[in-house]
């Protein structure tokens, strides 16, 4: 009968060794799952490649604003600060250029078809002919060509428009050689005019506030998928 007392400590403790070792191994999952729910909010791109294609480059020199200033230059500047934003949210990308350097339509298009890509996106900015009312012809317009980029085309352009304010000059079914390549959903954006004072002075201003409302964009476009 003495032995009754202490089998049943014996009981009672593996018992409890076993409940803490559960608890222990329950509370590493619930962890884990935090884990994996923190890295999807704060990486929502992660698993994504995505192209950014500075329009112009090297000796294609790109509309020049009032103090001389060019598009291929501001491109450059805008899909840099797009890349690190994008990469800060867990994405891949590849740019079609890096520098001031000569790339030809047909060379744009073949990294956008080698990489294959989540999306491609192509960065201008225009000048208004010289028969245009270079005064109050100001905006951003957008262009696509195949079906599975028209959402995205919509998306971007009325992010631009509605959380930056910009006026909109359209957007566009077209078929441009940025737009055509259909192993990917590529639009092309036209982020201003270099020939309205409005839009050059918006354009050569610090970038932030563009890049983070394309960056949010692109993250809403794909978790609506």
């Amino acid at each position: 009968m003495k032995f009754i007392p202490l089998l049943i400590g014996l009981i009672v403790f593996n018992s409890l060794a076993t409940s803490s070792l559960t608890w222990a191994q329950d509370k590493t999952w619930n962890l884990a799952d935090s884990s994996v729910i923190s890295h999807r909010q704060n990486k929502p791109l992660s698993g994504l490649k995505i192209v950014l294609n500075a329009g112009h480059g090297g000796t294609e020199l790109g509309a020049a604003g009032a103090t001389g200033y060019l598009a291929k230059d501001l491109n450059l500047q805008v899909t840099k600060l797009l890349r690190d934003e994008l990469v800060q949210r867990g994405a891949t990308v590849v740019m079609t250029r890096e520098s001031d350097q000569d790339l030809s339509l047909a060379e744009r298009q073949k990294i956008i078809d080698q990489e294959s890509p989540a999306i491609a996106l192509t960065f201008h900015y225009r000048f208004l002919p010289d028969d245009g009312d270079a005064e109050n012809t100001r905006g951003v317009s957008s262009y696509w060509y195949h079906p599975q980029a028209h959402s995205l085309a919509v998306l971007l352009h009325n992010r631009l428009v509605d959380d930056l304010g910009r006026p909109s000059y359209g957007l566009y079914w077209q078929n441009l050689a940025l737009t055509r390549p259909h192993s990917a959903p590529s639009v092309l954006l036209e982020l201003g005019f270099m020939s309205n004072p409005e839009d050059f002075e918006e354009a050569t201003n610090p970038q932030e506030r563009l890049v983070k409302t394309l960056a949010e964009g692109i993250t809403e476009w794909f978790r609506s998928l």
